[in-house]
């Protein structure tokens, strides 16, 4: 390729990559993005060793890197307990088998994260509570936010349908809110929308959030149940879209973030959150 070309391709990704202007940021909460944390300093990567939904990550996207927040994915233990775990089977990321809700809570405590080498080698993380994270962040100065993501398809049909299970799994989750009182730190997400409206009914007070690609669609739900915002793909929302939403009172929170060029362009949409996967690259186009 003639040099020419390649260095004008160059210069063309450097100038993307600095196309931010803070001063210009307008959004729900004061013009200012908050920075959270994808499963807390992102999921595994070759240049992100730390296991997803780990104590581990989580503790370093707060203390280390001074994150605003982390997001975790929730699931229901046999025993009716609140579980970090990503993925739809134990297999995939750690020594057990199976699925979170085939097993107690003390034994997924006993469950190890194994993705790769530098996992079995290095760091000995098992899967953890909710309740584990709750005890830390309550303690915490400054109060971390706390963005849950429920797994709401993964439970044992054979003994809920549909609505029980919702119905089971929105008190636990009403009842650890509480407990802590972290009402003010706690985003919960999910794409159904029957188990929003039973975590409303059973709290009107909680900041929900509807994950979805629809976004107009998304906008008129926020509305008419009276919820917090949406969760959008960052490559399915654009910055006309944010800001409508904005202009409709709905909060925006945008994921899947894994390099520099997509960091910038979602700040540049000015959402209210960003979750992400590279914590220090986003601070420092947020911060500079």
């Amino acid at each position: 390729m003639n040099s020419r070309i390649i260095m004008l391709l160059l210069l063309m990704i450097i100038s993307s990559c600095k196309k931010v202007n803070i001063n210009d940021i307008h959004n729900l909460n004061g013009d200012f993005i908050y920075v959270i944390g994808h499963g807390g300093v992102g999921f595994q990567t070759l240049s992100t060793q730390l296991p997803g939904n780990s104590m581990i990550s989580i503790m370093k996207a707060i203390e280390v890197y001074g994150a605003d927040g982390v997001e975790v994915d929730v699931q229901l233990s046999k025993d009716l307990q609140l579980v970090l775990y990503h993925d739809d089977r134990l297999e995939t990321s750690t020594d057990g088998i199976g699925f979170v809700y085939e097993y107690n809570l003390i034994e997924l405590t006993e469950i190890k994260y194994n993705r790769d080498i530098y996992a079995n080698l290095f760091i000995d993380e098992h899967v953890v509570s909710l309740e584990t994270v709750l005890q830390k962040f309550s303690k915490q100065k400054i109060k971390p936010q706390l963005h849950l993501d429920l797994r709401s398809w993964l439970y044992d049909n054979s003994l809920y349908n549909p609505a029980d299970f919702f119905s089971v799994y929105a008190s636990k989750i009403v009842n650890i809110v509480n407990k802590y009182q972290y009402h003010e730190y706690t985003y919960i997400a999910s794409g159904d929308i029957n188990l929003l409206k039973e975590l409303s009914q059973q709290d009107a007070n909680l900041k929900l959030m509807i994950e979805t690609n629809k976004v107009n669609w998304g906008i008129e739900q926020i509305q008419e149940n009276r919820w917090y915002g949406i969760l959008a793909n960052n490559h399915n929302i654009s910055k006309q879209d944010v800001k409508y939403a904005h202009s409709q009172g709905v909060r925006v929170a945008i994921f899947d973030l894994r390099t520099q060029p997509n960091q910038v362009k979602a700040v540049n949409k000015h959402p209210d959150f960003i979750i992400t996967d590279n914590i220090p690259q986003l601070q420092q186009i947020v911060y500079n």
